[in-house]
């Protein structure tokens, strides 16, 4: 796991003015063990390293062995081994054990085709000296992300936005399209950020310059995955997930340090907990808790734990972890307001002091439709989306009436935001149930014309990219989030929080075989609008800890959120929500926000998590344009040397 940073300029000097070096810095909290760089003409790749594979030898850039390939890399591939062997049989020598040479001679014999035969979380970056050419891919699901600047003679790419908004050339000016879309979600979806130029490689798909022009591919795609038919049995569809599951594990826990695991107590985390246990591999679990005792689930981690033998390290986090928003925002890039972030930085934290690596049981939810999103977006198709409008209109006046409880998850809470959504297509309302601001709520918040119409079009925009039509079902439900919801808020949430510490956290449900098989099951053996979520996922943790686990109601990593903002956090948002600083973000109406702070500190409505991402947004504008990042001292660089052998 690591950080890169790298340039291809097909017409000119590659980096005349010695500045590449000195931006790799802004990545050394990703790869703390070492940095090191590569350039010539038309090249420059950077890379630094966490060492988890072949610590000795595996070092970065690598070249292959005439110097004609070059690779930097940040990952994990799990199948390593397997293709090591196979590209040995074809002739291949192979001079460490690393997953990163496994690139390198991959890329000679397959060309474009390597991605699809990587096992793991990936984005990498190839120089063909002798053809010119740079090859840029990313994994399946985009745990691992790689944004990209493109000019008219040079592409320049990184694992972060930081470096690339520190280029002198880029203009840093606010997306306002993407704040539109950021205000309604909490994060950017697509291939946008909120720094114009700048742009996300989208998951499963690579891209390849040289001076003939761009050439842009996707080798995998949810909507490639069809329904398993003959439907499987419940008891087949079982046996099945575990084998498939416990060869995903067997895979992730590959690593020449000590495998952890964040532990929640939930189903996912505790199912994957088990097999790896059974397997051998797990060194110590991590459980986050909270003092406040509805907010806890730390009960149901410790009877994982017990239950598998497993050492756990119970880690609290309380409001003071607060004092941490601004590095959090910093970390987090381009602008996420998942708040549930203070959650993962915290526990990644706590973790990294005893591990580098830890298995986590991300993307269950997605792959098995366990977010309530989904008997959200069902139940209101079956009800309230037949209503005539006027009465829908009446429903959703009720949703602003409503006073919510502000505990976890309440279910007035929940009730409010089903009402509030009501006149909405139900495949618009879907992406509601997760998001923050309605649309035309959002565009309430913005100044200018153009702003205020993409908030207006944000989620019909969205549901129209995924094809969504006017009555989806859960796959294709499921096939939306797995594009955007998973690699721009969750994925992205545990990669900028982990490696703000320097921890690696793997994902064994993304797995792509396990994935497909799980996004290909039939609606019955997940859930529906009014059954339990995750049924065959349930089943199997009622077979590994009871029925009395796999009933337990599912959680999450929430927070105290509108507690803590009217409380420990009060300063913190009169700072960030000033009219001084929304002032200076400039597409923001002051006036509107100024009005939801007022409405949530006086405790007539509950803003705490709209007031969230409107701290996240004015902390990012402060960091990224107001004070945008600048070339760092570049120290302890090492310079590698890649002679290049004749043709």
């Amino acid at each position: 796991m690591c950080g890169l940073l790298g340039r291809f300029s097909w017409r000119g000097p590659v980096d005349a003015d010695d500045i590449l070096p000195r931006l790799l810095d802004h990545l050394a909290h990703r790869g703390p063990d070492e940095g090191a760089y590569w350039s010539d003409d038309a090249f420059f790749l950077g890379h630094r390293r966490l060492s988890i594979i072949d610590l000795t030898h595996g070092g970065q850039p690598m070249a292959s062995p005439d110097g004609a390939l070059v690779v930097a890399f940040n990952g994990e591939i799990y199948n390593y081994v397997e293709l090591r062997d196979e590209l040995a049989r074809r002739g291949y020598t192979f001079r460490t054990t690393s997953d990163t040479e496994v690139l390198l001679h991959g890329y000679r014999e397959w060309g474009r085709e390597l991605p699809e035969r990587l096992t793991g979380m990936f984005a990498f970056a190839i120089a063909d000296r002798r053809k010119r050419e740079l090859y840029l891919a990313r994994d399946r699901f985009g745990e691992k992300p790689l944004l990209y600047v493109e000019a008219a003679s040079a592409v320049t790419f990184a694992s972060e936005l930081r470096p690339l908004a520190a280029l002198p050339e880029l203009a840093r000016r606010l997306n306002e399209h993407a704040l539109a879309s950021y205000l309604c979600l909490n994060y950017v979806p697509g291939d946008e950020t909120l720094l114009v130029g700048v742009r996300r490689l989208p998951p499963g798909s690579w891209r390849q310059y040289s001076a003939r022009g761009v050439t842009a591919g996707e080798y995998w795609s949810p909507r490639c995955v069809r329904v398993v038919s003959p439907a499987p049995s419940a008891a087949d569809a079982q046996r099945r997930l575990r084998a498939l599951l416990d060869r995903s594990v067997r895979m992730a826990l590959r690593s020449d340090v000590p495998v952890g695991i964040f532990l929640s107590g939930g189903m996912d985390s505790s199912l994957v907990a088990e097999s790896a246990v059974r397997q051998g591999g797990l060194s110590r679990a991590y459980s986050l808790d909270f003092d406040e005792a509805t907010y806890s689930e730390h009960e149901n981690a410790k009877f994982v734990a017990s239950r598998l033998g497993l050492p756990i390290t119970r880690v609290v986090l309380t409001a003071k972890a607060l004092e941490d928003f601004v590095s959090i925002v910093e970390h987090a890039d381009d602008p996420l307001a998942d708040s549930s972030s203070l959650a993962v930085w915290t526990l990644a934290r706590a973790a990294a002091r005893t591990n580098k690596v830890v298995l986590g049981g991300d993307g269950g939810d997605e792959l098995f439709a366990g977010y309530l999103t989904y008997k959200a977006t069902l139940l209101y198709q079956a009800t309230l989306a037949r209503l005539p409008m006027r009465l829908r209109i009446f429903a959703r006046g009720l949703a602003t009436a409503l006073r919510t409880n502000e505990g976890k998850v309440s279910f007035s809470y929940k009730l409010m935001r089903f009402l509030r959504a009501v006149t909405l297509p139900p495949a618009e309302a879907h992406f509601t149930w997760n998001g923050v601001w309605l649309p035309s709520e959002a565009a309430g918040l913005l100044r200018h014309p153009d702003a205020r119409e993409a908030a207006h079009d944000a989620l019909r925009s969205l549901a129209e990219r995924h094809g969504l039509g006017d009555v989806p079902d859960v796959r294709d439900l499921q096939r939306a989030d797995v594009r955007d919801y998973l690699p721009n808020d969750i994925l992205a949430k545990v990669d900028r929080m982990s490696m703000a510490h320097g921890l690696e956290v793997r994902a064994p449900f993304l797995e792509a075989e396990l994935a497909e098989f799980a996004l290909g099951l039939p609606a019955s053996l997940k859930g529906s609008a009014l059954g339990r979520p995750k049924r065959i996922l349930r089943a199997l943790a009622a077979e590994v800890y009871g029925p009395a686990f796999a009933r337990a109601r599912k959680q999450g990593f929430s927070i105290p959120v509108h507690r803590w903002l009217r409380g420990p956090a009060r300063a913190l948002v009169y700072d960030l929500l000033s009219p001084e600083a929304i002032a200076a973000v400039d597409a923001l109406e002051p006036t509107a926000v100024a009005r939801t702070v007022e409405e949530h500190m006086t405790g007539r409505r509950s803003h705490g998590w709209e007031l969230w991402g409107l701290m996240v947004l004015t902390a990012w504008h402060r960091a990224r344009i107001q004070n945008p990042p600048r070339p760092r001292a570049g120290t302890g660089m090492v310079e590698r040397r890649f002679p290049l052998a004749a043709a």
